[in-house]
């Protein structure tokens, strides 16, 4: 089915000289799990992609990342299962984690079916709930809660910059444009529109720690855009995070 759409806007590090490092550390597939049938269901399943690892050491995980224990959430544990199709948006919350990385760039890669709008926000962590911050509880059997809520004083609380590499508007949709197809099908041409993934990556890098151990912790803001519970279909959304060296 297709339905309506629309896409995101979203921190900066101020003035600082970059040099990229054309290397992507890690990343993830998710299923926006609405519970129906779709032109995606056709696959009968998802691919998952593992994190790739290297000696810089950058991850992405879950909920709460305990650096003195050594422990952090899987990536398995953000769910997209709660996505209400009723409700106005939805917040998640992750991790990007690692050693000796000065500073990252967060990208995401998404399909259109649902025409879902994303929002990123660097969040803080508290083990004292707070209106709507997100409730996480961690799965090493301690059943430890934290709660996130967007940080204030990152950004004064505004979405995390970005810009897409693919985006356009076509009949009142958010669609990806033809620039990217190859990269992703190849020679391939019998795509369904809505499978064509935008791409979207900050606008500026994320300070990391460039000599020690970090964590950054986001809310992914899915937001609904109108859809009703009886207009659902399944997108496939990829987080990845990629490093960057900055130079003061």
């Amino acid at each position: 089915m297709e339905d309506e759409r629309s896409a995101v806007k979203p921190q900066k590090t101020p003035g600082r000289k970059l040099v990229p490092i054309a290397v992507t550390l890690a990343a993830l597939v998710l299923a926006l799990a609405l519970p129906v049938l779709s032109w995606f269901a056709a696959n009968k399943q998802l691919l998952s992609y593992a994190p790739v690892t290297s000696p810089e050491a950058l991850y992405i995980g879950a909920g709460h990342r305990d650096a003195e224990r050594g422990t952090f959430e899987d990536i398995r544990y953000l769910y997209f299962n709660g996505v209400n199709a009723g409700e106005a948006y939805s917040d998640h919350v992750f991790c990007v984690y690692g050693t000796a990385i000065s500073g990252f760039n967060v990208q995401l890669a998404f399909t259109t079916n649902n025409q879902f709008e994303y929002e990123l926000y660097v969040a803080k962590e508290s083990e004292t709930p707070s209106e709507g911050a997100v409730k996480y509880v961690v799965h090493d059997g301690s059943n430890d809660v934290y709660y996130y809520a967007v940080d204030d004083d990152v950004n004064g609380g505004e979405p995390v910059a970005g810009d897409y590499l693919n985006a356009t508007e076509a009949d009142g949709f958010v669609l990806a444009d033809s620039s990217r197809h190859a990269a992703a099908y190849g020679d391939y041409t019998h795509v369904n529109r809505f499978a064509e993934a935008i791409y979207w990556q900050t606008e500026d890098p994320i300070a990391g720690h460039s000599t020690d151990d970090f964590v950054v912790y986001f809310i992914l803001r899915v937001k609904t855009n109108g859809k009703t519970s009886n207009d659902r279909e399944t997108d496939v959304l990829c987080i990845s995070a990629k490093s960057t060296t900055i130079v003061d």
